[in-house]
C-alpha cells in the first residue's frame, strides 16, 4: 500500500450537478502515489504549514484511477457545515490541499468468491469509479462477474451512469443496472434500490461478494439483510465506511 503524502493542488473543472452535489478535478503539484482503485483522500480548503498541524478537513472517495499520478476526480454532496464550506468557495483556479491515498475497499475476490455485486447510492458511487476506470484501463475485471446496481434520487444525480455503460459495454463480465427513485425514463428502472430484490436478481448470496457504498443508514440496512436474512457471511459483505 503507498504511503500517504501530503498534496497541494489547483482546481481544474468544477461541475455542479444541482444544488448540493458537485464534481471537481483537482491537479496536484507534484506527481503522486499509486492509488488503489477505492482508496480516499482527506480534503482541505485551509493552507498547509508542514511544520505544524493538518487543518481541519473532509474524507472523499476518489473517482478516478489516478493514471497520470496527477489528476484526481471527487464528487461532494453537502452533508454537513464543511461539505457546504466546499460547495460555495471551491472555484476553478481555486488552490486546496490533499493527503492519501488511505483505505482498502478494493474490488477482489474473496474467500473464492467469482462475483462481485456493486450496491452504490448517490455520491456512493465514487469509489466504484475509480474501480470501473482502471477496469477500462487495464481491459479487465478482477472477477469472473461484476454487476452495478446504482440509484440515485433524479436520473440527472445518476452522475456516473455513463462510464457504468460503457463497461458494460466494452468489458465481459460487467453489467449494470441504473435506479431513479423520481423521473425514472427509458431504460432507467423506477424506484429505490432493494437488496432483496438485488439478491433474487443475482442469483443468490452463494459465490458472491457484496460491496455496499452510500448513505450510511443505506449501508448498515443492507449489511443487516445480507447478513441476517439473506444468508451471506460476514466477510462476504464488505463496506465503505471511514468510522
Amino acid at each position: 500500500m503507498a504511503q500517504p503524502v501530503h498534496f497541494k493542488a489547483v482546481v481544474d473543472r468544477v461541475e455542479q450537478h444541482d444544488a448540493d452535489v458537485a464534481s471537481f478535478r483537482l491537479i496536484s503539484e507534484k506527481r503522486l502515489p499509486r492509488f488503489t482503485p477505492g482508496q480516499f483522500i482527506h480534503l482541505t480548503l485551509d493552507e498547509y504549514d508542514p511544520s505544524g498541524y493538518w487543518p481541519e478537513s473532509r474524507v472523499f472517495s476518489v473517482a478516478n484511477a489516478v493514471a497520470d499520478r496527477r489528476t484526481l476526480e471527487l464528487t461532494i454532496s453537502r452533508q454537513g457545515r464543511y461539505t457546504r464550506r466546499i460547495l460555495g468557495e471551491v472555484r476553478v483556479g481555486r488552490s486546496v490541499w490533499g493527503k492519501g491515498p488511505y483505505g482498502e475497499f478494493s474490488i477482489e475476490g474473496r474467500n473464492g468468491c467469482e462475483r462481485a455485486v456493486l450496491i452504490a447510492g448517490g455520491t456512493g458511487i465514487t469509489p466504484f469509479c475509480a474501480f470501473m476506470d482502471d477496469a477500462l484501463h487495464v481491459r479487465a475485471l478482477p472477477l469472473k462477474q461484476v454487476t452495478l446496481y446504482y440509484g440515485a434520487r433524479t436520473p440527472g444525480l445518476l452522475i456516473y451512469q455513463a462510464l457504468a455503460r460503457r463497461c458494460a459495454s466494452e468489458l465481459p463480465g460487467f453489467r449494470t443496472e441504473l435506479w431513479a427513485e423520481h423521473g425514472a425514463f427509458g431504460d432507467l428502472r423506477g424506484g429505490r434500490l432493494s437488496v432483496d430484490q438485488i439478491v433474487r436478481e443475482t442469483g443468490g448470496t452463494d459465490g458472491t461478494v457484496y460491496y455496499l457504498s452510500g448513505p450510511m443508514a443505506m449501508i448498515r440496512s443492507f449489511q443487516r439483510t445480507l447478513i441476517d436474512q439473506l444468508g451471506a457471511e460476514t466477510a462476504q459483505v464488505v463496506i465503505d465506511a471511514w468510522e
